[in-house]
């Protein structure tokens, strides 16, 4: 019901609900100069669906003291249409007739904040009716609003069109030694804060009368997220998903996760009264539907738990993690194990209320599911070992920081491994040869190929949080031998990025690599454009037997083959 704002109203709820984010004070200044000047205006709120877009109109429309929406017209639901005979694309049209080719130079005073998603606005501009609009398609264009990477955003002096968009800004932001989560930790906090003024807690302490509230694992739950600590646990996941599947992750998203984090969408009080006659069944259902393990036990709740669930601690194959799983399954009674993996969370209470050190030692399929349990626990009160999956990911995070904050040098290490990669795509032969076409049966053609890195030097340097950015790197590479020359560009996501570091240490890439990273393939192809092939190549037997080169080249006579 809360889903879609409304926005002539905002309740307390919401305005309790209400965080601050970089893009609302975008916004606001956005606001500001348009108000300091008697022109007309369309600024364009884009993002996609459940970000917030509606939400902040709604906020800065009626609960804000600056009243800077005072004079604009609001169209929040740019999907909807008028009329049964009008698409929302015709509406569209009509709402924005003061912004069109005929009538934007009239300076009528016009007004408007268009909330709108950027599909919806391409498909609009891309529309016949959208003809109409060439001047609006020209700026969106020329701002390139529709692209993946971030550019700068300000107010434009003269212009009827400006923009903010939601897709400029993730749900965290960069910082030299990692993410900063202060959105999401602020957001979870309204659902977990133990004070009067938070409804949920609230509706928390009014459930301590229920009769199952002591052996309820939703009310467990919902404790065991008062500390920050597990909450970290699930934004963790959060940013690791945005980065390393480029999921596009929406506030409506977080908070719908939140939910699937807590209530098992099986779960009843009527089954909880009737398993509490058996305690292996008891047990089973207590766990299947705790926080931990509604993480990555349920298929096809949402698009984001199934991308966490891809992202399972127990999918990561780590030495310590194998020896562990061996140490637990030879126990017969598990009492420690969970007892220090159930510290300090209202899980505790399982060995002290029911039987779970024995019968979680003795009863095979309850014995794997505590170990899941356990483990997944433990990770997210940030107990388990770090991994080098983990420290990869880390890696990535700071190349991130580095590339958007303007210290490209910092990337050198990542340079080296990328023109090693480049190098060795389809073979490994010498440091300045490339093979060009392995399909022969017989041979490896070869020619020479040196590039370097050409660098992105268009921001000076800057230190601090980066608000602004995209999750994927861009690298470029030019001509060694050139002082100005074209240059390749590769955009880096974080799996193109783990096949190169696994490349860097010995790794080959497989045919399914090949077909996963098209792009990388088109990239080494823009490469090898650099090389000598022009005036020679090398001919290499695949016959290991025959340690011999055979070599095609042009000189001043002509072309010359001889065998080296």
């Amino acid at each position: 019901m809360e889903s879609v704002e409304n926005t002539t109203s905002f309740d307390m709820f919401k305005q309790y609900m209400h965080v601050r984010r970089p893009v609302e004070d975008e916004l606001r200044d956005m606001l500001v100069h348009v108000n300091s000047t008697n022109h007309k205006a369309l600024i364009l709120l884009c993002g996609s669906a459940g970000d917030g877009k509606s939400h902040l109109l709604s906020y800065l429309g009626n609960a804000d003291s600056e009243h800077l929406l005072n004079s604009f017209e609001l169209y929040n639901d740019a999907t909807e249409s008028s009329a049964p005979s009008l698409t929302s694309i015709d509406t569209l049209a009509v709402k924005l007739s003061a912004f069109d080719d005929q009538h934007i130079l009239e300076d009528d005073g016009s007004r408007m904040v268009l909330a709108i998603n950027l599909g919806t606005l391409n498909n609009f501009i891309e529309s016949e009716k959208g003809g109409n609009f060439s001047l609006l398609k020209k700026y969106v264009e020329e701002n390139e609003i529709f692209s993946s990477y971030v550019r700068p955003n300000a107010y434009q002096e003269g212009s009827v069109f400006q923009h903010v968009s939601f897709s400029d800004y993730q749900i965290f932001t960069l910082c030299e030694d990692g993410v900063r989560t202060t959105y999401l930790e602020e957001l979870l906090n309204k659902i977990f804060d133990q004070s009067q003024g938070n409804p949920f807690f609230k509706a928390y302490q009014t459930n301590s009368t229920c009769t199952l509230c002591q052996k309820c694992p939703l009310r467990h739950n919902f404790e065991f997220l008062f500390n920050p600590v597990h909450r970290k646990g699930i934004i963790n996941k959060i940013v690791e998903v945005v980065i390393k599947d480029k999921a596009i992750v929406s506030t409506r998203d977080v908070l719908n996760l939140v939910y699937d984090l807590l209530v098992h969408p099986k779960f009843s009080y009527e089954t909880f009264c009737h398993v509490g006659t058996s305690e292996t069944q008891y047990l089973t259902e207590y766990i299947r539907c705790t926080t931990p393990m509604l993480m990555y036990e349920l298929d096809d709740v949402s698009p984001l738990l199934n991308a966490i669930r891809r992202h399972d601690i127990l999918k990561d194959r780590q030495s310590e993690l194998d020896l562990d799983v061996t140490r637990f399954h030879s126990l017969e009674n598990i009492y420690e194990t969970f007892q220090i993996a159930t510290a300090n969370t209202p899980y505790e209470h399982l060995n002290e209320t029911t039987r779970i050190a024995v019968l979680g030692g003795i009863k095979p399929v309850l014995k794997t599911l505590v170990y899941r349990f356990i483990v997944r626990t433990k990770e997210m009160k940030g107990e388990s070992p770090e991994s080098s999956s983990q420290k990869q990911f880390f890696e990535y995070i700071q190349y991130l920081y580095y590339q958007n904050s303007g210290n490209e040098r910092k990337l050198s290490k990542l340079y080296e491994a990328t023109k090693k990669a480049v190098m060795n795509w389809d073979g490994q032969f010498d440091s300045d040869t490339i093979c060009i076409d392995d399909s022969n049966d017989k041979f490896w053609v070869l020619e020479q190929l040196q590039i370097k890195p050409s660098l992105y030097k268009a921001q000076p340097p800057t230190s601090g949080e980066i608000q602004r950015f995209s999750p994927t790197l861009k690298l470029r590479f030019k001509k060694s031998s050139d002082v100005v020359s074209d240059a390749a560009e590769i955009s880096m996501d974080y799996a193109l990025y783990e096949m190169v570091s696994a490349m860097r240490d010995g790794y080959r890439p497989t045919v399914q690599d090949k077909n996963q990273h098209t792009d990388f393939v088109s990239f080494v192809q823009q490469l090898i454009e650099f090389g000598n092939k022009g005036s020679r190549i090398t001919l290499v037997p695949k016959d290991h037997e025959h340690d011999y080169k055979m070599v095609f080249e042009e000189n001043d006579f002509g072309y010359e083959f001889k065998v080296v």
